[in-house]
């Protein structure tokens, strides 16, 4: 009798993880490939003054512009995808991603399909990146002649546990380009306090509807 009830917990309990747990869906893995092939582990790098379309080196001369092209990496995503996110020509390369945060919450954006994750935000975000939606994390550096950071949330099955403990997967450029950093590593200069992350860091989802052809 014990052994049959203590089978039965484990059953329930194997159920409600089951539930917790995130899974790719068709859609989100065919966005997972697409981001995947813009090799930004190879482009988009640190280091270089890259052309911010293909991520590829265009000056190799240059002095200024050679930093970090987080913002620049997720505006040739979104560009591919048919989506609208504030990127050159309308602003330049220097400081984008601080720029883009005030854009993403601007009526602009709202109008582009861009709308923030507001509620269970980084499980809800991991959540929507794997059913085939954009989403992006972003922070903007409280001084304005400092960069801010952007990246994408990359398609992932993952725990709620996880999500909890480290937040969303992310694909993006930085110092060191990676495709599946966690939230809390690639965000964790722009994240004061890990017991509020998202008071520092904002999550967008853009509602055009995922293309699974």
């Amino acid at each position: 009798m014990r052994k049959s009830f203590l089978l039965t917990m484990l059953v329930i309990a194997g159920l409600l993880y089951g539930q917790d747990s995130l899974h790719v869906s068709p859609c989100g893995q065919k966005l997972k490939s697409f981001y995947l092939n813009m090799d930004v582990l190879h482009k988009w790098l640190s280091g270089q003054h890259i052309d911010w379309q293909t991520g590829a080196p265009d000056d190799p001369d240059a002095v200024s512009g050679i930093r970090t092209h987080c913002s620049a990496f997720v505006a040739a995503a979104c560009e591919r995808q048919g989506i609208y996110i504030l990127r050159p020509p309308k602003h330049r390369q220097e400081l984008l991603a601080n720029a883009q945060f005030s854009w993403l919450n601007s009526k602009d954006a709202r109008s582009s399909g861009w709308r923030p994750i507001e509620n269970n935000i980084l499980y809800e975000a991991q959540r929507m990146a794997d059913q085939g939606y954009i989403v992006v994390a972003c922070a903007q550096n409280p001084d304005r002649h400092k960069p801010g950071h952007i990246a994408l949330v990359m398609p992932s099955d993952r725990s709620a546990e996880a999500v909890q403990e480290s937040g969303p997967v992310l694909i993006q450029a930085s110092g060191n380009n990676s495709v599946d950093q966690s939230f809390r590593d690639s965000f964790r200069h722009h994240i004061s306090d890990w017991n509020s992350p998202t008071d520092h860091v904002r999550f967008f989802y853009n509602e055009k509807q995922p293309d699974c052809q």
